[in-house]
């Protein structure tokens, strides 16, 4: 019983210390040009959006891809109701929604967007806290070289926890699901 119980308790801190690596401390790529920049719609989208717009202003592409997933207007200045979204500059801005709204169905729809469109380089921003699951789903459905880059946004405690156990659990989810 003692070896059950001392197998089982090394088994949750090794579980605890690989998903406090992959959720709270992922490894970001570099950003590169790239034929766009897709943000992935949550909680923290208004700075995921300002993170992707500063990556546009230095002129990593000249185009902005929205997901909406949360059916919310999150979106810092309503970019995509905007005639020139981010004035003083040649950007473009559209907006999508995934469907499912979930990172599978953003992941389909980069892979759908990159073929009609002829992508070869997209550069992901989301929250930092989704940038490995991000990574991993993207990855799945999309062939071209990916970039992903997280946005950080203060959290109290409690958000950092309910993130851990909500990344945690799509990382299962993702596992077990099929690739795109």
């Amino acid at each position: 019983m003692l070896v059950v119980l001392t197998g089982l308790a090394l088994l949750i801190v090794g579980l605890l210390a690989v998903t406090s690596r992959i959720v709270m401390f992922p490894r970001e790529d570099p950003a590169a040009p790239a034929d766009a920049i897709v943000v992935l719609g949550g909680l923290g989208s208004a700075a995921v959006v300002a993170k992707a717009v500063d990556l546009a202003e230095s002129g990593y592409s000249g185009q902005i891809f929205i997901s909406d997933a949360f059916g919310g207007d999150t979106r810092p200045a309503h970019l995509c109701a905007r005639a020139v979204p981010v004035p003083g500059t040649m950007i473009t801005v559209q907006c999508f929604d995934a469907h499912p709204t979930t990172t599978r169905g953003e992941a389909e729809a980069i892979a759908a967007f990159a073929t009609v469109q002829g992508w070869n380089r997209v550069i992901v921003v989301t929250s930092s806290y989704h940038v490995s699951r991000a990574r991993m789903q993207i990855g799945r459905c999309y062939a071209g070289s990916l970039a992903v880059v997280g946005a950080r946004q203060l959290m109290d405690p409690l958000k950092w926890a309910y993130q851990f156990v909500y990344q945690s659990a799509g990382f299962v989810k993702a596992w077990i699901t099929p690739a795109c």
